[in-house]
């Protein structure tokens, strides 16, 4: 193999290596901005024509519909929010396209309700390039399990919900999305 060869391989290496992590930091930008209650910041993040569909939630079909609900949660200042997101499986599908799968782990804190929940979910999503920008393009979340407690007002906690069967995780667009 010649020396430019070579480095023309060594080039495409260095770029899916450099593209992979600024997928990996798009998405840990992602929750930062979600449990510090800042939602421009998540709308930063994704890309404008994105689906969303999180178990438990309504399937969102736009950047803008699914931003309502993050500004709900942010304007939930009693609310404490803790995404840990691991084991990130990032494949390049094309020079601007990406999928990717994430394992998370949830914790959060409601003052007013009084109650604490920890999640384990999988993410999947698919990331897409604009404007040498990557951007969250599609995004599945599906729990794995749950742990809801209820803390009475001597500091007590109770569990009100525990453990959660595994949904496999099978995003689809829907006919006639993008």
């Amino acid at each position: 193999m010649s020396i430019a060869a070579r480095l023309d391989a060594l080039e495409l290496r260095l770029r899916a290596l450099s593209d992979c992590a600024a997928i990996e930091a798009l998405k840990y930008r992602y929750w930062h901005a979600l449990d510090l209650k800042r939602p421009e910041d998540v709308r930063d993040c994704l890309a404008e024509d994105m689906v969303v569909e999180f178990e438990g939630l309504p399937r969102f079909e736009s950047r803008d519909a699914f931003m309502a609900i993050i500004r709900q949660g942010a304007a939930r200042t009693h609310a404490f929010d803790m995404h840990h997101g691991q084991n990130p499986r990032i494949t390049l599908t094309g020079a601007d396209s990406a999928e990717g799968e994430w394992d998370v782990f949830y914790y959060g804190i409601d003052l007013s309700a009084r109650t604490l929940m920890q999640m384990a979910g999988a993410y999947r999503d698919t990331y897409v390039r604009r404007g040498g920008r990557w951007s969250i393009a599609t995004a599945a979340m599906r729990q794995i399990s749950l742990h809801v407690q209820s803390v009475d007002q001597a500091g007590l906690a109770r569990t009100v919900i525990l453990g959660r069967a595994a949904a496999p995780i099978s995003f689809q667009r829907q006919e006639g999305s993008a």
